[in-house]
């Protein structure tokens, strides 16, 4: 059985690789990537073993989607998402639940979506608005979720709501909605600097849920796996992005190099000192990535993992990935010169800088930092 690294490589560069611009300049769904994603069993990598899948840990899905973001940020972004949705099934989701769906995960037959962003909430994942509403069969739910993360695409959609209509805007739970059972009813368009083959449209999401398609307790949810899974999974695509970058201005360099040596110059170009400095920082990414995913995977069934300092480790990971991305692209398009600048070159860089540029936003980096002060006021260590 091949790895997710190795199917995450065969896809990218045999599918993702070949659509990324037009998916980028079309703001289209990267269908022709899901789709070689479903068939490779990428989907179904993190499923358990009792379900008929691999039962792969973070570290390999964060391997995988730098992998297909490094040929298509918004494919990999969309891996990214559909894994943390699967990640909370696997760890929270109901026995019942859990038998009904993972297989059909695992077969590559869904993809989950999610729909924790609503409006007039500015992007505070850890509080809603709309509630459950009692049902004599299980619950509704009736969202404006201000972003749908490619819903119109999706086989199913995980969103956060109130637990109940008297409960805290805090007192959050999760609902698993699968058709036919909800409807998706876009409200507003998707036209984006970057990342723009994502689709997550403003959406209003109705649906009607059994009660064992509803995790009640986000709470625990949140601090377990889906801050800490994204966290590692969305770093992972800024990771992609990056080396993305660092191909091109690799590539850009050696040309650069083989030509001064036609003419009888010797030595690195003046760019292969800025390249070297690129390194540096690729290799803080991709150090602060594994070695995030393999804390989470020695502490994942621990009371670890609802602590201040695992919180705060990993925000350390989101802030390294995030901003060192931006310099190592904005650097790679120094290197690669006019190349880089013009569209259509092979060291163009102008889709890569756009997606990037998105990295500080998704979750904003001053809320992680703001959370991380607020923590160290507590805690008696950094």
């Amino acid at each position: 059985m091949i790895t997710p690294h190795e199917a995450a490589q065969t896809v990218g560069t045999t599918v993702a690789d070949q659509w990324a611009d037009e998916v980028d300049r079309d703001a289209r769904f990267p269908a022709e990537t899901i789709d070689a994603m479903r068939e490779s069993g990428l989907l179904g990598a993190y499923v358990p073993a009792q379900w008929g899948g691999p039962e792969a840990g973070v570290p390999e899905l964060a391997s995988a989607v730098g992998t297909i973001a490094s040929y298509c940020a918004s494919s990999g972004l969309v891996l990214a998402m559909h894994h943390i949705q699967v990640a909370s099934i696997v760890r929270h989701a109901s026995p019942s639940l859990k038998d009904q769906l993972l297989p059909r995960i695992a077969a590559g037959e869904v993809l989950l979506a999610n729909a924790n962003s609503e409006i007039g909430l500015y992007g505070n994942r850890r509080n809603s608005i709309c509630a459950l509403e009692p049902t004599e069969n299980g619950f509704r739910i009736d969202k404006q979720a201000s972003t749908v993360s490619y819903g119109e695409y999706a086989d199913g959609v995980l969103a956060t709501a109130r637990q109940s209509p008297d409960a805290q805007d805090h007192e959050q739970a999760l609902a698993i909605c699968l058709p036919p059972h909800y409807t998706l009813e876009p409200t507003g368009d998707w036209d984006t600097l970057g990342l723009r083959g994502t689709c997550s449209r403003p959406a209003r999401l109705q649906a009607d849920l059994p009660a064992d398609h509803v995790i009640t307790d986000y709470a625990t949810l949140f601090a377990r796996t889906s801050l800490p899974v994204s966290t590692i999974l969305l770093s992972s695509v800024w990771w992609g992005l990056a080396e993305a970058a660092a191909r091109r201005a690799h590539a850009s360099v050696r040309a650069a190099e083989r030509k001064a040596r036609t003419t009888g110059k010797s030595g690195p170009p003046l760019g292969g000192l800025r390249l070297a400095e690129m390194g540096v920082k690729l290799q803080q990414i991709r150090d602060a990535i594994a070695a995030g995913a393999a804390d989470f995977e020695a502490v994942k069934d621990t009371e670890q993992l609802e602590t201040l300092g695992f919180s705060s480790r990993v925000d350390n990971i989101k802030l390294t990935a995030s901003t060192l991305v931006i310099d190592v692209v904005m650097s790679a398009l120094q290197i690669c010169g006019l190349g880089g600048y013009k569209n259509n070159t092979p060291t163009s860089m102008g889709r890569l800088v756009r997606d990037a540029v998105a990295a500080p936003l998704m979750v904003s980096n001053d809320r992680a930092l703001f959370a991380m002060a607020q923590s160290l006021l507590v805690r008696k260590e950094m």
